[in-house]
């Protein structure tokens, strides 16, 4: 997907609610190598935006909403943010 369309897919997540404008209450980032060892990830999540696998972000709202993410399209996601301000 282009930077293009992964823009008009956020815009579209945001109306729909299902990407909040706001912060989160809880943010998670990557993990450490000795997690991805001991624990592994059988079930990679997918990105909330692209929909591939991998995700480095995770973010909590409230009401159990889990918002999982590329650090690239989150990086978009925030540029929707401020550009909707």
């Amino acid at each position: 997907m282009t930077d293009a369309e992964l823009h008009v897919k956020i815009r579209a997540l945001m109306s729909s609610g299902a990407l909040p404008s706001g912060h989160p209450s809880i943010a998670r980032r990557g993990s450490t190598e000795a997690e991805s060892i001991a624990v592994g990830n059988p079930f990679p999540a997918q990105c909330t935006i692209c929909g591939e696998a991998d995700t480095q972000v995770a973010l909590f709202y409230p009401a159990g909403l889990v918002v999982r993410l590329h650090d690239g399209c989150e990086a978009l996601w925030e540029q929707e943010r401020e550009q909707a301000k």
